[in-house]
């Protein structure tokens, strides 16, 4: 009897076990689809937080540039600032005076020779290694 029993036991699936398994299924398909889109909402958010970042640096250059501005304008009738400004933006000087100017590197001749340094570099290497395994992180 308690053998006939375990038979009927393996032979039966129920529909109450159809629904169970049926039922995990779809709830670890809606958890994995929730769980992706919360990730793509992240991503998102972190790219508009960046893009909100650099629009509040372009509005405190601006400011900053407009109060210059606003200088320039207060102190157009400053004979001091006029002469100033004559001086360092025209290089005009005064009878007698001699005027000394340094010619700085431009900034792509320095890029030049850093790259030429840089290049049997190790850290250099490193760094780029580093970036490039960020950047495939970041597409994955």
């Amino acid at each position: 009897m308690v053998s006939n029993f375990d038979k009927k036991q393996k032979r039966v699936f129920s529909k109450r076990n159809f629904y169970f398994i049926t039922g995990g299924i779809l709830f670890l398909i809606v958890s994995a689809l929730l769980i992706f889109a919360d990730i793509k909402i992240y991503k998102e958010k972190k790219r508009l937080n960046a893009q909100i970042s650099g629009y509040k640096k372009q509005i405190q250059e601006i400011e900053n540039r407009n109060k210059t501005l606003k200088e320039g304008i207060a102190g157009a009738n400053n004979d001091n600032y006029i002469e100033k400004a004559a001086r360092e933006e025209l290089d005009l000087q005064k009878q007698g005076e001699k005027v000394v100017t340094f010619i700085m590197p431009s900034p792509q001749q320095q890029n030049q020779e850093k790259n030429q340094q840089n290049f049997f570099d190790i850290k250099a290497w490193a760094i780029w290694l580093s970036q490039s395994w960020s950047w495939i992180k970041d597409k994955f």
